[in-house]
């Protein structure tokens, strides 16, 4: 009989990582080391402060996680990987993003969808790149961040042969 209480994360198989914990990555320390000290600004180019800061580095721990979500690596009890080499990637991966959208100015990626804004006869944005139109996820996407959990084995490329 299902315990009418029972929730979700009651069904967790042992050993596995909690589903029910928001991990983050890395820290504003880490942030500062990664970027050698440059601080990211928001929209009106002023920095951020500590607590903004902290706020980026979570979404982009959840952005970060989406990219490695196939991975296979050993986790501590609240999912954080157990492996140092590992655990170093997915801080600098985190700090990479965060990179990525103080570049960019763009954390949602909404910018790819906005299209061309025309005053008369000068045209502001576009939202495409060399290869054509990006779908938001790709320009919320940071190469170096990806690059950096690729090289950590995390992000591979297979071949299935059926």
């Amino acid at each position: 009989m299902t315990d009418p209480g029972a929730t979700w994360r009651d069904s967790v198989a042992p050993g596995s990582p909690r589903r029910d914990i928001m991990r983050t990555y890395a820290t504003a320390a880490d942030y500062y080391v990664f970027t050698g000290g440059e601080q990211p600004v928001n929209e009106n180019d002023e920095p951020v402060t500590d607590r903004e800061l902290n706020a980026l580095l979570r979404r982009a721990s959840i952005q970060v996680e989406s990219y490695v979500r196939l991975a296979r690596y050993d986790t501590d009890d609240d999912g954080y990987p157990v492996d140092p080499d590992v655990s170093e990637a997915m801080t600098e991966a985190t700090c990479a993003q965060v990179t990525w959208w103080d570049e960019t100015g763009d954390v949602t990626g909404a910018d790819a969808i906005s299209g061309v804004t025309k005053i008369l006869s000068v045209s502001l944005g576009s939202g495409n790149t060399a290869g054509g139109q990006r779908s938001p996820a790709e320009a919320r996407a940071s190469a170096e961040a990806i690059t950096i959990l690729e090289n950590a084995g995390l992000i591979t490329a297979f071949v299935a042969h059926t």
